[in-house]
């Protein structure tokens, strides 16, 4: 009995390091959007750099090194960027189902670091890498990029109702959305400020494959979920369509929720906004497609 309890006790140490270095596996991403959040890019390049040569390549570790690629493009460390993206294509040969996040980041930095130098180059770039994409999520991160460079003055992407002669006001959500529910209080505020100015909302989404708690759900289980998300939250809204669309969601590029796109009465895109904006924002925007 004493000879077995030192190994009773390494066997249970063993297992206690272990799990902590799973847990920790699963936080190297997080780990590195803090860092990148505080500007220490070095920081979440050596906690990445440690991840490798405990666990080699996986899909945690390029998840993470395609935030880091992201982190350095922002700040300006373009050469860092460069390598890191390199990297990232050099492990990712291919379109594969667990890789389509840090896939995403390879093309989207490539992406901004072409635009920094001809922003034709970059959308021929991002055009190309759309075309091979089949993926819904990656094809609609690629579009986000493309639009973010060519969208704005151009005529806006067609679908079925979409108001002609009108200004537009597109919200692009889902319906599990946390950020898109935060802005339901403004968006019904502006929009009963504004309709009697012939602004028309328009909130186009489509279906995820999840139901109520994130759940698995038929089609017509999650149509259903959407209506009433729609009705419970988003209050003074009732009038508005809501299109089930994936190629739209597509096209213009959801793969950020909301998403905020502004078309004047010509129908021409003014802004285009892939992210939360303030009530104050909204209101600007609004008041320059009304004149």
């Amino acid at each position: 009995m004493k000879n077995g309890c030192p190994r009773i006790l390494l066997i249970l140490f063993v297992l206690i390091v272990s799990a902590a270095e799973v847990l920790s596996a699963g936080e190297l991403a997080r780990l590195v959007r803090l860092k990148i959040s505080a500007g220490d890019l070095l920081s979440g390049a050596a906690a990445i750099e440690d991840y490798k040569r405990k666990n080699g390549v996986d899909g945690e570790y390029l998840d993470a090194l395609g935030w880091l690629a992201r982190g350095a493009e922002m700040f300006g460390k373009l050469d860092m960027a460069t390598q890191l993206v390199a990297e990232l294509r050099r492990e990712i040969r291919e379109e594969k189902p667990d890789l389509i996040i840090p896939l995403g980041s390879a093309i989207e930095v490539e992406g901004k670091l072409r635009a920094r130098k001809d922003q034709r180059n970059a959308v021929a770039f991002l055009e190309q890498e759309y075309s091979r994409a089949s993926d819904v999520a990656l094809r609609a991160r690629i579009r986000k990029s493309v639009n973010e460079l060519s969208l704005v003055g151009q005529p806006a992407p067609a679908f079925n109702g979409l108001v002609k002669g009108k200004p537009v006001l597109l919200f692009l959500w889902a319906h599990w959305c946390g950020d898109c529910r935060s802005q339901a209080d403004t968006l019904a505020r502006i929009y009963q400020k504004y309709k009697a100015q012939d602004l028309v909302v328009i909130a186009p989404t489509r279906l995820y494959g999840t139901g109520d708690q994130n759940k698995a759900a038929s089609a017509d289980e999650e149509k259903a979920h959407i209506a009433k998300v729609w009705a419970d939250v988003y209050r003074g809204l009732e009038d508005v369509a809501i299109p089930i669309d994936t190629e739209t969601m597509i096209r213009y590029g959801v793969s950020a929720t909301p998403t905020f796109v502004f078309i004047d009465k010509r129908g021409i895109v003014r802004f285009y906004a892939p992210t939360r904006l303030s009530e104050v924002e909204l209101s600007n925007r609004i008041e320059s497609i009304l004149k």
